[in-house]
This record gives C-alpha cells, structure tokens and sequence, in this order.
C-alpha cells in the first residue's frame, strides 16, 4: 500500500528527480579530476537509470519510428543513449557552488508528473529545469526535460524528423555520432 500512495503522490518521481540531480553535482564536483571520458562513466548509469531512453528515443523520432527494422531501432535507442550521456557530461563539466532547488510538482494527465526545478548558479543566476516523468515498468522515468521554458523532447523531434524525411536513417545515426565525437 506503501509503494501505491507514493505512486498517486508523486514521492517517488521527486525522488527520481532528486537523486538524478544530486548525481549530478557530485559529478560536477569532481568533473576536473574526471575529464569527460570518466564523467560519461560516472554519468551513464545514472541517466540509464532515471531516463526511459528507449521511450525518448522513439518520441524523438515519432512516426518514423515505425519504418525503421528492430536492428535500426536498437541501434538508435544505442547512440541516443549514448548522445543524452555525453550531454551531460559535456555541459556538466565543472563545479562553482551550483545547487538545485525544487520548486513544486504537479500531476498531469495520463499519470505522469511534473516536477519543477531550478538550477542556482554561483553567481545568483538560475536555470529553470523542469522534469515530466512517467510510471513504466514498476518505477518512475524522466522522458522530457524543459529548460527555462524549451523543450528538449521538442526540439530533438523537429530535428532529427527534419533529418529523417530529408536523408534517411544513416545519415541521423551519422550526425548524432559526429555530436558525441565533438563533445568528447
């Protein structure tokens, strides 16, 4: 009953969300010592754990999804998870007194939850980071991120759509893989 009333509260996708966010600024604090081939080891179980990449990746692609071969699926699935990875672990490479506050989280249809954030810089400045999760095989997943009002979902959709229609599959995986290689 316990596990029931944290699903309807939305407990524990704040929690999801707060650990996520706190693996992250651990990282952040030792991102020097890191560099970013260990900030993406320290990071990828981490986002493969509070993301349903697979979920993401298919939205991202939305009604293309359905044309590409399970082979194909998978191998997107791979190099998007490995592109949200990199990232992270690209824009999250250093620590300066950030820390994060949880501002509120509301219910929204289909039992998902949104959960807002805000990520306060040294210098007072913030960064509104607002997180929507669902509940999918028995535990909450983040599958969108909306910072200071854009969201990330969105924009990939517009993109790789674009990309798709105009060039196809390989070049999609092509460009995303260029992404990870510049990041690194």
């Amino acid at each position: 009953m316990a596990g029931m009333a944290a699903e309807v509260s939305g407990d524990a996708a704040v929690n999801v969300v707060a650990h996520f966010q706190s693996e992250l600024l651990s990282m952040m604090r030792d991102a020097d010592g890191l560099r970013f081939k260990g900030r993406f080891e320290k990071l990828e179980p981490e986002v493969k754990q509070s993301h349903d990449l697979p979920d993401i990746a298919r939205l991202t692609i939305g009604r293309y999804w359905r044309s590409l071969d399970k082979q194909q699926q998978g191998r997107f699935i791979d190099t998007f998870t490995r592109l949200v990875v990199a990232t992270y672990a690209h824009q999250f490479d250093s620590y300066n007194g950030e820390t994060f506050k949880r501002k509120s989280v509301r219910s929204l249809k289909r039992g998902r939850f949104f959960v807002r954030t805000e990520l306060v810089k040294s210098n007072g400045k913030s960064v509104h980071l607002d997180y929507v999760l669902h509940f999918r095989k028995g535990r909450w997943s983040i599958i969108n991120i909306i910072a200071d009002g854009v969201s990330d979902l969105a924009l990939k959709r517009v993109e790789y759509s674009h990309v798709l229609a105009r060039d196809g599959f390989n070049v999609l995986v092509s460009m995303l893989e260029r992404k990870i290689a510049q990041y690194q």
